[in-house]
């Protein structure tokens, strides 16, 4: 390559670098409240929306006379949630929000049970038995739990050439551990209708 064309080269690059760079200096990244409205349309679930759904759902079920009418402290074991609908996002955070949102307002009145450390929970308890790790000579059974509590989301969608429309239900079930039987169930509900090229689409 000719020194002519090594030197446009190279101006070229520096040119197309200072660009990129300008661009990235006007257009910075910025904190938003996660339950304002998203300025990037869709008619999937937003951040407010899974708020809302873990804030609901939570304050309804300590609410359950399921829960309330109980001699001892109920313990439940809270199951990922199963993402049924047509958007792919990780589901797992309605989980987790749910999950701290149960805890943090049930003050105590409720205790979670932690089944997804089960492997190294026994482990932990394997250790122990052979003398391997101190322990203060008491292995006791491990939580067994009187509810599981599962949840769905489940989408309807309707489309023209021109719109989309998404209805969408998170739903929970709180069901008895010995019984099977359901004892508790409520829904999250919304609808979004946006332009035809929103995201999520």
């Amino acid at each position: 390559m000719s020194e002519v064309r090594f030197g446009r080269l190279f101006v070229a690059l520096g040119v197309c670098a200072a660009l990129v760079a300008g661009a990235g200096c006007r257009h910075k990244a910025r904190y938003v409240d996660p339950d304002a409205e998203s300025r990037v349309e869709g008619t999937g679930m937003e951040s407010r929306d899974v708020r809302a759904v873990a804030q609901q759902m939570a304050t309804e079920l300590l609410q359950s006379p399921a829960l309330n009418n109980t001699e001892s402290v109920p313990r439940i074991a809270i199951l990922p949630i199963q993402n049924r609908s047509r958007f792919l996002f990780d589901a797992n955070i309605i989980t987790t929000l749910f999950t701290d949102e149960v805890i943090s307002t049930s003050a105590g009145r409720l205790a979670v049970v932690n089944r997804d450390l089960i492997d190294q929970i026994m482990e932990e308890r394997r250790m122990k038995s052979r003398g391997e790790v101190s322990d203060d000579g008491r292995i006791g059974a491990l939580a067994g739990v009187d509810w599981f509590l599962e949840g769905t989301i489940e989408s309807l969608s309707a489309s023209t050439a021109k719109a989309q429309t998404d209805y969408v239900v998170v739903r929970f079930q709180l069901t008895n551990a010995e019984t099977s039987v359901v004892a508790w169930s409520n829904r999250y509900e919304m609808k979004k209708e946006g332009s035809w090229g929103v995201m999520y689409q």
